[in-house]
């Protein structure tokens, strides 16, 4: 059986306050800027973010954003490095029992990645929002990659068990993709903004994901 239950445990809706380093090393300051960001995000909105904010919430002159990142792409493109990079650890520790099913796993990829969502929802607003960042950047490229191979490896593995000895098409792996990926970004997106009901009552999340990741495989 999948373990894909989210309780008030593995998700908490509540605000990002990360603890600023007042005393950094030279090496750690774009961290701070970056972690910075993220907490103004959380608290004040994305509309309202500046450079001068983060340089005062992180406790650096005025110009440190600026000569780090270039401008507020550049430091957004930082958040949302970070963000994939994170995401791509939450996936790959729902995959980390070697006892699951093809399948198990696949739900399992599916509410992680949900779970990173609605955890992490500073991240998530910056991470899929081309307009706002440097797209070109080649670290965005591939941290952005890094999660969408794992889903496309569990999906390939899954039809390999649904149909042993049958091959399975790139096309058939990235249509599913984007079938499956359009599916828990949209709920989790439906979900922060209040569409299902409170965003904070758990008891409902828990009851929606279990009947919606359960029979997430059945037109597969």
């Amino acid at each position: 059986m999948w373990q894909f239950k989210l309780n008030l445990d593995s998700v908490k809706l509540h605000r990002h306050n990360t603890v600023m380093k007042r005393n950094y090393h030279h090496g750690d300051l774009a961290n701070t800027l970056v972690e910075s960001a993220v907490s103004l995000i959380q608290s004040k909105g994305l509309a309202k973010l500046s450079l001068r904010e983060v340089a005062r919430a992180a406790g650096v002159s005025h110009a440190a954003p600026a000569h780090h990142f270039g401008d507020k792409a550049g430091l957004l493109t930082a958040v949302a490095v970070a963000g994939f990079a994170l995401l791509e650890r939450t996936l790959n520790h729902s995959l980390a029992s070697a006892s699951q099913t093809a399948e198990a796993q696949l739900i399992n990829t599916g509410a992680a990645y949900i779970r990173f969502a609605l955890s992490h929802p500073a991240y998530f607003e910056v991470m899929f929002r081309p307009e706002l960042i440097n797209d070109q950047s080649t670290a965005y490229a591939l941290a952005a990659q890094a999660p969408r191979k794992i889903l496309k490896q569990c999906i390939r593995e899954f039809f390999f068990a649904k149909s042993p000895g049958h091959s399975v098409s790139d096309h058939q792996v990235e249509v599913t993709v984007i079938a499956l990926w359009s599916q828990v970004h949209g709920f989790a997106s439906l979900w922060l903004n209040g569409n299902f009901g409170d965003p904070a009552d758990l008891k409902l999340l828990d009851k929606i994901l279990l009947d919606m990741l359960s029979s997430i495989t059945l037109s597969l």
